[in-house]
């Protein structure tokens, strides 16, 4: 990953999974260049295809979940593109297999 998570001005909840993902996809995905200030919400891209992102949020999710929003490259009929109140082994799951890692 491109970033420290610890060092980025995001919620705990975010920075504990981005700090599990990379242990697990760390070359696969980085954050994204255009990320915003929500301290609740994330975006990662993948390291060598800039339009396959994924967004990690927490806003409306249960306490101790996360939302996970995909964007693909091209349209894929019947991908699923987003998922919501995943736990941390889920959504590191559900990001794993976006990056192909």
């Amino acid at each position: 990953m491109n970033a420290n998570p610890w060092s980025l001005p995001k919620d705990r909840a975010i920075r504990h999974l981005l700090v599990s993902l990379d242990a697990r996809v760390g070359e696969a995905c980085e954050l994204d260049p255009a990320d915003g200030p929500d301290p609740c919400m994330v975006t990662l891209r993948h390291a060598e295809l800039e339009k396959l992102r994924a967004h990690i949020f927490l806003h409306g999710q249960r306490p101790g979940t996360y939302g996970l929003f995909f964007e693909y490259p091209h349209p894929v009929p019947g991908i699923l593109e987003a998922e919501e109140n995943l736990s941390l082994r889920a959504a590191i799951s559900s990001l794993a297999i976006h990056f192909d890692a």
